[in-house]
């Protein structure tokens, strides 16, 4: 066969491969350019009238197909927006990436708008010009485009295709976004030489959720696979809650782990790995295991940081302190070291896992049973056991075994933690120790509280005016958060945060105690004003006993809520004020002193409230006693978050004489 004759045979394949794996997307329930008028006219989505912009559907497919250069994937996304706002405009705008190295290309790009012009369709195509790529590093290149003529009340669509040479990866989709969709379908094609697991997770149900046998055709032949068809019909939007780790730990989606290749004729291969398997695997690289192990540079430092006493929290908190100040943390969190022992030292600059590997080479050398703990960071999302995962992980702590066998943690990031405490990005319920052979699951309980107390005078004046002097205490993560602003900027960003935090003080003065990290409180003695603290009608003084100093606030608005509430830390939150009113006024009225709590008494809230002579105690606290609470004790977390904020807007009424 000549070359002309072997290249008209290679197109034919590539067609005939083309047309039977195009079978899938013949299935799509949308046609490019084929808009409903209703679309086209609707003015708002009836079910959240709220929403700026609607996916009116989100089409996808993936099969294989195979190249002279190997077996390829094909991804190709087809998407049409309602726009219904300007803050939607911003869906209008889309972008994906591919990776470098020839590894993958994007083809197909096709977008319009389309709007209603004296009740006929106008349709704007998305030009050639207007679609940029920027090759944000040598691994991936960024592929962004904006549709063009976009108004309220537009229809976008786009579609494209992805090639990868990535054979045994599937991307991952997303049924759910920040704005409703009305449907979501993901069609998946893969050969059974390679196997797959399937991880679905969020709150939606499928309205499709399919696995069926099929076929393939590679190479001129017909393969056995399975076709993966999933749908998820009207996703409200998912958008970000109080108190929650990251939202994409919520979100519908599905993502497939390749498990095995089992080939027709050869050796299978097992990529489904234990956690036995990856701590083996981490304590083998160089990025990693190498640099939580004692080195000559790590045995040069030991001799300065020798015990000399009994107190072991102090010596821990030592070796914290002298690795904070060896090496400052460049802002980079990571699982990996960033470079050679010698030459983080020599820079004295590392990412977080340079700072932390080190500080369990140095305790292992100081004799202390430390190993690495490798946790998954509050904004990257939490951990499943179930799921080997090593790109789970993204953060590593020093852990060191204390006498009651219980993993008391380090990390050397934040000058403001001590000796089993971890900055709060990392309180995301677990983590593993990786030793050999003897790795563990750690739960990640902070020793701290969230602790906010004030002890306040406040002197009413017979004008509505007030003084206030008195103690705002932070301790646990409140001090250290405190700490963090007053040592980094000074007294002048404290000022500016009593402000934002006040903004009805008018603040005079104020001292700061308690500024040395490793103290047990952060104290700031205030001394203030408050313009027209009160209201004064005829006869009558009307005052909220807060002032101002309380958040009263409920967190938790929305009256449900499917995914749980994790506030990181325990809190402790208490408040006594001491009001002193004018002479000649009396009490005609003063709000009830009520208690709530929570069925598993996990939350506590008590405001009381007695008078005695021309003085008005008042005291407000609230206890959070564990961190995580599910959706099915939202509603009396909610209901005594409702009871605070009333309770606080109720006033005391005085009277003259």
């Amino acid at each position: 066969m000549n070359y002309f004759s072997a290249l008209k045979f290679k197109v034919l394949l590539i067609a005939l491969i083309f047309s039977f794996n195009g079978l899938m997307a013949q299935k799509s329930p949308i046609k490019f350019g084929d808009i409903p008028t209703s679309d086209l006219e609707a003015k708002v989505y009836a079910i959240d009238s709220s929403a700026s912009a609607v996916i009116l559907c989100d089409y996808a497919t993936l099969t294989y197909a195979y190249y002279s250069s190997g077996l390829k994937t094909m991804f190709t996304h087809h998407r049409r927006i309602k726009i219904l706002k300007k803050s939607g405009y911003d869906w209008a705008t889309f972008e994906t990436m591919t990776r470098g190295g020839n590894q993958e290309s994007i083809s197909g790009i096709k977008g319009a708008t389309y709007r209603l012009v004296g009740g006929k369709v106008q349709v704007d195509k998305l030009e050639k010009s207007a679609i940029f790529e920027n090759k944000s590093d040598k691994n991936f290149t960024s592929h962004k485009f904006t549709l063009p003529n976009v108004q309220e009340g537009s229809v976008v669509e786009f579609t494209y295709q992805i090639q990868s040479n990535y054979d045994t990866e599937i991307p991952t989709w997303r049924f759910q976004h920040s704005i409703p969709t009305l449907w979501s379908e993901y069609w998946v094609n893969a050969p059974n030489f390679y196997v797959f697991r399937l991880h679905t997770q969020g709150y939606e149900p499928f309205v499709i959720s399919k696995q069926d046998q099929s076929s393939i055709m590679l190479e001129g032949s017909s393969y056995a696979s399975t076709e993966y068809h999933l749908a998820v019909k009207d996703a409200p939007a998912i958008k970000e809650e109080p108190y929650t780790t990251t939202i994409e730990d919520f979100t519908a989606k599905i993502q497939f782990e390749i498990a095995a290749y089992v080939p027709p004729n050869g050796i299978s291969k097992n990529f489904s790995l234990t956690w036995e398997n990856l701590d083996a695997a981490l304590l083998g690289y160089d990025s990693f295991g190498k640099l939580a192990k004692p080195d000559g540079a790590v045995r040069d430092i030991v001799p300065f940081l020798k015990r000399t006493d009994s107190d072991t929290l102090a010596h821990l908190n030592k070796v914290l302190d002298y690795v904070q100040k060896a090496v400052l943390w460049n802002g980079d969190a990571s699982m990996y070291g960033s470079n050679t022992r010698k030459k983080v030292l020599e820079s004295k600059l590392g990412n977080s896992a340079d700072l932390n590997l080190l500080l369990v080479a140095i305790l292992k050398e100081l004799k202390y049973e430390a190993q690495p703990l490798i946790l998954s960071t509050r904004n990257h999302g939490m951990v499943n056991e179930t799921q080997v995962l090593e790109k789970r992980f993204n953060y590593v702590v020093a852990g060191v075994l204390m006498p009651n066998q219980q993993w008391l943690l380090l990390d050397a990031t934040d000058p403001m933690c001590k000796a089993g405490s971890v900055p709060f990005r990392c309180l995301n319920q677990q983590g593993r120790i990786v030793a050999s052979g003897t790795g563990e699951w750690v739960e990640i309980t902070p020793k701290e509280k969230y602790t906010a107390a004030q002890s306040v005078s406040v002197t009413v004046k017979a004008n509505g005016d007030a003084e206030i002097k008195g103690d705002l205490l932070f301790q646990g993560y409140a001090a250290m958060a405190m700490r963090k602003v007053y040592q980094k900027e000074g007294e002048k960003a404290l000022g500016e945060y009593l402000k934002k935090e006040y903004p009805n003080l008018q603040i005079k003065s104020f001292k700061v105690t308690g500024q040395s990290k490793y103290e047990d409180a952060f104290t700031i003695s205030v001394d203030a004003e408050v313009s027209e603290a009160v209201n004064i009608l005829g006869e009558r003084m009307y005052i909220k006993p807060s002032f101002g100093l309380i958040d009263t606030e409920n967190p938790f608005h929305n009256k449900d809520r499917k995914f749980p509430v994790n506030f990181g830390y325990l809190q402790d939150d208490l408040s006594t004020i001491m009001i002193n009113f004018p002479e000649g006024y009396v009490v005609e009225e003063l709000p009830k002193s009520v208690k709530a709590v929570t069925p598993d008494k996990m939350v506590n809230y008590t405001y009381q409230i007695l008078a005695n002579g021309n003085q008005i105690a008042f005291m407000n606290k609230l206890f959070v006693k564990k961190t995580y609470f599910y959706a099915e004790e939202y509603h009396d977390l909610r209901q005594v978050f409702d009871l605070i904020e009333q309770r606080n807007l109720q006033q005391i009424v005085l009277k003259k004489k």
